[in-house]
C-alpha cells in the first residue's frame, strides 16, 4: 500500500484544530479558576459580614468597622451591587450609632447611588430617611428636611406604611429642631395613628414620648397628660419596646409637673405615689426622701386651696 503524503492544506487544518482544542481547554480551566476565585471571595465577604455584625452586637465597634470594610471591598470586587448596598447601609447605620454623623452621611450617599442603580424603592426610601436623620444631627435642617421629605413622599407613593410611619415621626423631629412645635405635633399625631394601625408598640412608645414633650413645650398640659398616660398604660403591658426605669420615672416627673401647673393636686399625688413605688422597688433612698417631701408639700397645698384643676 502506497503512503500518500499529507496535503499542506490538510496539515494546516490539523494544526488549527490542535490550537483551537488547546485554547478551549485553557479557557475552560481559566473559567473554572475564575469561578473558584469568585466563590472564595464571596465566602470571605459573607464571613467578614457575619463577624462584623457579631462584633457590633457586642459593642465592639472598631473591629466591626474593619471587618465590614473588608466585606464591602470584596462585594465591590465581585460587582455584587445588592450585597454592596446592604453593607453600605450597615456601615452608615453603625457610624450613626456611634454619633459620627459625617461618615454616616457619606456612606448613606454611597448607598443611595447603588440603590438608585438597582432601582430599589424600599432601599432608596430607607437611605433618604437615614440621610435626613444624619443631617438633623449635623444641624443642617435644610438638607434634613429635603431628604426626610423625599423619604415620606416615596413611602406614600409605594404604599410603604412602616416607612411612612417612621418618616412622619422623623420629620416631626426636624420641625421641633426648627422651633415649629405646632407642625411637629400634627406630624407626630399622624405617625401615632399609623403605629397604632400597624400594632407597632415600640414606635407608639417613641412617638407618645415625642408628642408629650412637644405638648409640654406648647404648655398644652391636658394633651400632654393624655399622651403620657397612654404611654404608661402601654408600658404596663410589658410588650416589646417597653421603656426602662429611668424613662418611666422621668415621665412620672413630667406628669406631676403638668398636674401641678393645672392645680390638679389629686392627680399629682397619684403620679408621685407611683413614682415612690418605683424608687422603693429599685432601692433609691435619696429619691424616696425627695418624693415624700413633695407629697407632704402637695398635701398641704391641696388643703389650703380648692384643689380643683384650672379651667
Amino acid at each position: 500500500m502506497t503512503h500518500q503524503p499529507t496535503s499542506p492544506y490538510l496539515k494546516s487544518i490539523d494544526e488549527a484544530n490542535d490550537t483551537t482544542a488547546t485554547s478551549t481547554v485553557e479557557w475552560v480551566f481559566a473559567e473554572r479558576a475564575s469561578d473558584h476565585h469568585r466563590q472564595y471571595l464571596a465566602t470571605e465577604a459573607s464571613q467578614w459580614l457575619r463577624q462584623g455584625l457579631a462584633h457590633w452586637r457586642q459593642g465592639e465597634y472598631s473591629p466591626a468597622l474593619a471587618l465590614l470594610q473588608q466585606s464591602l471591598q470584596s462585594y465591590r470586587s465581585l460587582v455584587d451591587q445588592e450585597r454592596e448596598a446592604r453593607v453600605l447601609l450597615i456601615l452608615a447605620t453603625l457610624y450613626y450609632r456611634v454619633a459620627d454623623y459625617l461618615w454616616a452621611a457619606d456612606y448613606g450617599h454611597q448607598c443611595l447611588k447603588v440603590a438608585q442603580e438597582l432601582q430599589n424603592p424600599d432601599l432608596i426610601q430607607r437611605v433618604y430617611e437615614h440621610l435626613g436623620n444624619s443631617y438633623r444631627h449635623l444641624g443642617d435642617q435644610t438638607k434634613a428636611l429635603e431628604y426626610m421629605g423625599q423619604s415620606l413622599r416615596l413611602a406614600k407613593r409605594t404604599g410603604n406604611l412602616h416607612g411612612e410611619m417612621r418618616s412622619l415621626n422623623n420629620l416631626a423631629m426636624i420641625y421641633r429642631a426648627k422651633g415649629l412645635s405646632r407642625q411637629a405635633a400634627t406630624l407626630y399625631e399622624a405617625s401615632l395613628l399609623l403605629a397604632q394601625a400597624l400594632g407597632d408598640t415600640t414606635v407608639q412608645l417613641q412617638v407618645l414620648q415625642n408628642l408629650g414633650n412637644t405638648y409640654q413645650s406648647l404648655r398644652e398640659y391636658y394633651q400632654m397628660i393624655q399622651c403620657f398616660d397612654t404611654f404608661l398604660n402601654l408600658s404596663a403591658n410589658g410588650k416589646q419596646g417597653a421603656p426602662d426605669n429611668h424613662t418611666l420615672r422621668r415621665v412620672l416627673q413630667q406628669l406631676t409637673t403638668a398636674s401641678l401647673e393645672l392645680r390638679d393636686y389629686p392627680r399629682a399625688i397619684k403620679y408621685l405615689k407611683r413614682h415612690l413605688m418605683l424608687a422603693q422597688k429599685f432601692g433609691d433612698t435619696s429619691s424616696q426622701a425627695a418624693i415624700m417631701a413633695d407629697l407632704k408639700a402637695i398635701y398641704r397645698a391641696s388643703l389650703s386651696g380648692d384643689g380643683s384643676p384650672k379651667s
